[in-house]
């Protein structure tokens, strides 16, 4: 089960305009394949293309390594199956008789169907969860139930290969997730090779393990997620600034398009900031500071933490320690550094353990040479804390003089729209 596709020098233009360029790539039996690009990179065009809707105007696809224009419209058929983007309803059929068109290109001309279709086409409803729609008509279906039944007849023509034409477009995420896990389930139960155009860059890493990220109709690149959606990948294809980062709950690579440095940002006024260590916990702390105009610095955090991610991609003075360490004598001195150099120090509402601890030392020194010190959350603190020490410390720094905020969104209130301290 499963069917190889091969694409070479795939070449097609609307009224001269090209749409694929020199297109070339190749997707294994089994395999599970995403194809990525911004709008008009040519996603919709290439699987019109392997479905035969459109005629290429020159190059050449091969289903295990047969010329697909040399197959009929029922060879093809038991091949491929097709979700399109939209579906239509102008005619009043029912759900049952929408499925039971998948079973046509195994019946000859005036063959009727058998007691094995009609079993097949009971299956395909049952598995996409339309089995209670199948005396409805199709017109008086919801969009995410018109998908459903579309998939069900897929499903029924028991394809080697499924192409899905952005089959989640304005659907809410229920239906989104639950084609993509029909999907899913047919690649690895059946082996049936899936190819599916989709414009939501984290929803497609979710569930499929290979990408073709298209852009200007060619192929940018193509592989594996950490080979394929990088920030120099998306901002070339998306025209857009981007960070990748690891799902918290899956681990999976995931995007966000981020606010950019710019031109107007290099010349921001506003107090200096520095915000103590990363992690998640310090970037609502670290965004709200920026939007104020603030200049930060970030640390100490790791290589791969969330802040210092933050830190490159708004070129931010921050100080680096390798993970599982603590500083040294010379990262301890550029930290306190930065803290010399701001007008203000934050303490974000982030966890603590034996690790971190050091930390509140080069903080009190901070706060002795008569830096303002802005801790959040200290009530919080404890349910962080995982040293059992760090709450009697964040006590002993509010004794001498630093300032406790309840919310990370009182820092507006500190510091002012236009730049500087407020009571400065």
């Amino acid at each position: 089960m499963g069917l190889n596709i091969e694409v070479h020098g795939l070449k097609l233009a609307y009224d001269a305009q090209p749409v694929l360029e020199d297109t070339n790539f190749t997707v294994d039996r089994g395999d599970l394949v995403a194809l990525l690009g911004a709008n008009g990179a040519g996603k919709s065009t290439l699987l019109r293309c392997i479905s035969r809707i459109l005629k290429p105007n020159a190059g050449s696809i091969l289903l295990e390594g047969q010329e697909l224009d040399r197959l009929n419209s029922k060879e093809a058929a038991r091949k491929m199956a097709v979700v399109p983007q939209e579906t239509t309803a102008d005619f009043d059929f029912t759900v049952e008789d929408i499925v039971m068109m998948g079973r046509f290109p195994y019946l000859s001309r005036f063959q009727k169907e058998d007691s094995k279709d009609r079993e097949i086409v009971k299956r395909s409803m049952e598995m996409t969860g339309v089995s209670h729609l199948a005396e409805r008509s199709i017109a008086t279906l919801s969009g995410g139930e018109k998908q459903r039944v579309i998939m069900a007849r897929a499903v029924c023509q028991q394809p080697e290969a499924l192409l899905l034409d952005e089959p989640t477009a304005n659907l809410d995420i229920g239906y989104q997730s639950m084609l993509l896990e029909l999907a899913t389930r047919l690649n690895r139960e059946q082996k049936v090779t899936v190819i599916a155009a989709i414009h939501d860059i984290n929803l497609a890493v979710h569930h499929f393990n290979r990408f073709i990220l298209l852009s200007g109709g060619r192929v940018m690149a193509a592989g594996r997620a950490e080979a394929v959606i990088t920030p120099e990948n998306i901002r070339k294809s998306y025209g857009v600034p981007a960070t990748t980062y690891r799902h918290p709950l899956h681990g999976v690579l995931q995007v966000s398009v981020v606010r950019g440095p710019n031109p107007e940002e290099s010349h921001k006024d506003g107090p200096v900031v520095h915000v103590i260590g990363g992690g998640e916990e310090a970037l609502p702390v670290l965004e709200l500071l920026s939007q104020q105009g603030c200049r930060l610095s970030v640390g100490p955090v790791s290589a791969q933490d969330s802040g210092c991610r933050f830190a490159h991609f708004h070129s931010l003075p921050v100080v680096i320690v390798p993970p599982f360490t603590s500083m040294n004598g010379a990262l301890k001195e550029e930290h306190l550094q930065l803290m010399r150099d701001s007008d203000l120090v934050v303490v974000p509402p982030i966890p603590f353990g034996e690790g971190n601890l050091p930390l509140f030392e080069e903080v009190e020194t901070a706060l002795d040479e008569g830096k303002p010190v802005y801790i959040i959350d200290l009530e919080g603190a404890d349910q962080r804390d995982y040293s059992g020490k760090a709450r009697q410390m964040l006590e002993g720094l509010v004794k001498k003089g630093a300032i406790v905020m309840e919310a990370i969104e009182d820092l507006a209130a500190v510091v002012c729209p236009g730049g500087g301290l407020e009571n400065e």
